[in-house]
């Protein structure tokens, strides 16, 4: 969609939707005003009745309200775009210039299952300038259901994470492309036994379909809907992330050693005996829906609670 107003929308790459921008008058500032939160995409999560900012380019700001990060008619001009963004803007939008100014801020809303807000990107910037590109960005939600989570449908979700569009990805094909053994551990752990009005942040390197790993920043709350609690959350790319040497040391050394001798490690939800995500190639002979984590899975060569790992989770070798 093109936009209307001094700038075209094609200065941003489409990333789900077309930013808004407003343009903001800097005179009267107090000196050091105009640096704080400027010249990098920030997330601003607005699950809350409390709009605050989870990551500032690619460092990570955890709940920092909008007053700790902007000032004066910063602030003012941030705070009335994210509630604009928040309150009407669940589709793709229109680049537009609506006032006089020395610089220019730039949003971008970031939605989850039925285009609901999850956050707001937002760039502020000299006006001359054009703003980077905004990282790539998801919104999520898992329904809890006897301690497993379910992914709700969210459109965008399968091609964030490199996975095939023709059908919903399951929590376990989510996971499983985790390289990060350690991290994906974490988030199981934060998971575990949450409850409403809890929130947790992190990072999760994965893999691509191309062999690329990329790391992935998540943030997500708990809340309670008309079906139960529920989680739900965002997920961006780092895309400044450079990987290094030994960062998917672990779950290459697991794929090659479970190659080699035709074994097949897996963490494994005890209650329910559905896999969680597989830290190697999931074996070719099992039914789809165990290998999806849809069905139980079959009892396993080896199972073990180990130090370190949520209390309801096992690693088993199939």
């Amino acid at each position: 969609m093109t936009g209307a107003g001094t700038r075209a929308s094609a200065e941003l790459p489409a990333v789900g939707c077309d930013p808004i921008g407003w343009a903001v008058d800097g005179r009267g500032m107090r000196e050091g005003e105009r640096n704080l939160g400027e010249g990098e995409w920030l997330v601003i999560d607005t699950l809350s009745d409390t709009p605050t900012v989870i990551a500032a380019g690619s460092r990570a700001r955890k709940w920092r309200p909008l007053a700790n990060v902007y000032r004066g008619s910063s602030l003012a001009m941030v705070q009335k775009l994210v509630g604009v963004v928040v309150d009407n803007l669940k589709d793709s939008q229109t680049l537009v210039d609506l006032t006089p100014g020395t610089r220019l801020a730039y949003a971008r809303p970031i939605l989850g299952p039925q285009r609901h807000v999850h956050a707001v990107m937002v760039w502020l910037g000299a006006k001359e300038t054009n703003p980077p590109p905004p990282p790539r960005a998801i919104g999520w939600t898992w329904e809890l259901r006897d301690g497993f989570p379910e992914p709700v449908t969210s459109a965008g979700v399968a091609s964030f994470y490199g996975l095939a569009e023709d059908r919903d990805p399951t929590l376990t094909e989510l996971l499983s492309t985790a390289t990060g053994v350690s991290e994906l551990v974490d988030l199981l752990a934060a998971v575990e036994g949450i409850e409403e009005g809890q929130v947790g942040t992190g990072e999760l390197p994965i893999i691509r379909p191309d062999g690329r790993i990329t790391r992935v920043r998540y943030a997500f709350r708990c809340v309670r809907g008309t079906d139960g609690l529920a989680i739900q959350g965002i997920s961006h790319e780092l895309a400044d992330h450079v990987e290094s040497r030994g960062e998917s040391l672990p779950a290459r050394i697991l794929s090659a050693v479970g190659s080699a001798g035709e074994l097949y490690p897996a963490l494994v939800h005890r209650v329910s005996g559905r896999v969680l995500a597989w830290l190697a190639k999931p074996p070719v002979h099992l039914p789809p829906a165990v290998i999806r984590g849809v069905a139980a899975a079959p009892v396993p060569q080896y199972s073990a609670v180990l130090p370190g790992l949520p209390e309801s989770v096992a690693l088993s070798i199939f």
